[in-house]
């Protein structure tokens, strides 16, 4: 008796408070997104046999969810896949990562001195503790409309969780593993969806030392933390500032853009500050530097068919350049074009840079995709090579383990040792106009 006069309740996919029938109905026939998920979808009740019908319609032509963990990082589609409270609730699990690496630190007992009591009453920041110990992490977004509220998420999840966060505001991935590096952070998250449609949105994330996350380095750990859900690490809230790295950033270019033959450059780049950046360096070079325009929007830089592949070699066919340079929008990602504006092998510039930089540096150790090893069977003897398997996690370490001079391969990221290893489509320009600069031949007649 008890069981028939009941009301009967249901709850939504991914919500913690249970809704009636009434309700769940409703949102049935407004054909609520999260109804697509539910188990209960079939309880139609007393809907009318036209509802019934369209909801079986979008049964069979609904696509399946897709996973918002990728080789590199989450991409989704802003709202549909992945909100701001999504992507706060994966920058907490990120940030208890980086609490479990973070070394204990315990306070030693401070004396109290005759100047310490003299100046007790004026500062408490001697004798008070530090607000928050937790790890420094250092927090930038794109270019994109969605990034500013994904990153106000993921700000305030880091704070909460004890985190120092340092915000670069506006930049790209490039600036950003610079800037952990130079700030010696523990972590850093940036907002992009780059390689991906106009709708896409993300994180990706760096470890200290800018070391990359990606699958099998680290990503794992960060979706299993994100599926099991976690705790508050640490009481105390963290501290966010801001930090503007422009500056410095540009200035670590200069040691590489000097000493340059004249040459007449097109680059196509959508971003910003990369063609700021640009502009300042090549204001002292004997180079000229011509841009073209290209818009927003996923690309493949492999393909002669990708129209920003065919719209720069068009450029190229109509006026006199040395070569020609395609950045995508992740500021690391690069292609390049010969005189005649044909699209160069990836390979062949790993090659082609190889050859430079063993004049430089001797007995020194190069890592390649395991793809180009295949295609470059005729590598001298005298090289140390070692194959990688094409992820930027496994480039970086591959690097840092073989203590290799340079990375690369067919995927067209190209990594140089700095500080740390770098992976940067400016430096890599740099690399190959200092490359060029050894000869006045053109850069077809070099490759070959």
């Amino acid at each position: 008796m008890l069981l028939q006069t009941a009301e009967v309740f249901f709850q939504c996919p991914g919500e913690d408070y249970p809704i009636s029938n009434a309700i769940h109905l409703s949102r049935l026939a407004a054909f609520y997104p999260k109804c697509r998920t539910c188990p209960h979808n079939t309880e139609t009740g007393n809907l009318s046999p036209q509802t019934i019908k369209r909801l079986q319609q979008t049964q069979q032509q609904r696509v399946a969810p897709q996973n918002l963990f990728t080789a590199e990082g989450i991409r989704g589609v802003y709202l549909n896949e992945i909100n701001r409270t999504q992507a706060a609730h994966i920058a907490g699990a990120f940030s208890n990562l980086l609490w479990e690496q973070l070394p204990l630190k315990g306070i030693a007992p401070q004396e109290k001195t005759v100047s310490s009591l003299n100046t007790a009453s004026h500062s408490f920041e001697h004798t008070g503790p530090e607000k928050s110990r937790g790890p420094c992490v250092v927090i930038g977004f794109d270019e994109r409309p969605s990034s500013p509220d994904i990153i106000t998420g993921v700000a305030s999840a880091l704070r909460r969780n004890g985190c120092r966060v340092i915000d670069l505001g506006l930049t790209v991935p490039a600036i950003l593993s610079y800037a952990t590096t130079h700030l010696q952070a523990q972590g850093a998250i940036m907002v992009t969806g780059s390689q991906c449609g106009p709708s896409y949105t993300g994180l990706e994330f760096l470890l200290e030392q800018s070391q990359p996350v990606s699958v099998g380095h680290g990503l794992e750990k960060i979706q299993e933390i994100s599926t099991r859900g976690f705790g508050r690490a640490s009481r105390q809230p963290g501290s966010q500032r801001t930090f503007h790295p422009m500056e410095s950033y540009r200035a670590q270019f200069n040691k590489h853009f000097h000493a340059l033959r004249p040459l007449k450059i097109a680059v196509a780049c959508s971003l910003r500050l990369v063609r700021e950046t640009l502009n300042a360096l090549f204001e002292k070079l004997p180079c000229q530097l011509t841009w073209v325009e290209i818009p927003h929007q996923k690309r493949d830089l492999l393909s002669t068919q990708d129209s920003d592949v065919l719209k720069i070699q068009e450029f190229l066919q109509t006026g006199e350049f040395d070569l020609g340079m395609l950045i995508d929008d992740d500021s690391r990602r690069c292609a390049f074009f010969d005189e005649s504006g044909v699209l160069l092998p990836q390979h062949l510039i790993s090659k082609f840079l190889m050859n430079a930089l063993a004049v430089e540096h001797t007995n020194k150790a190069f890592i390649l995709e395991e793809e180009s090893f295949t295609q470059l069977p005729d590598l001298p003897s005298g090289w140390n090579v070692h194959p990688h398997k094409g992820s930027l996690a496994d480039a970086y370490f591959q690097m840092q383990t073989k203590q290799a001079v340079y990375a690369g391969g067919q995927s067209g990221y190209h990594w140089f040792r700095e500080t740390v290893p770098t992976c940067d489509a400016i430096l890599t320009l740099a690399h190959v106009l200092a490359a060029l600069s050894f000869s006045d031949a053109p850069f077809s007649e070099v490759l070959s």
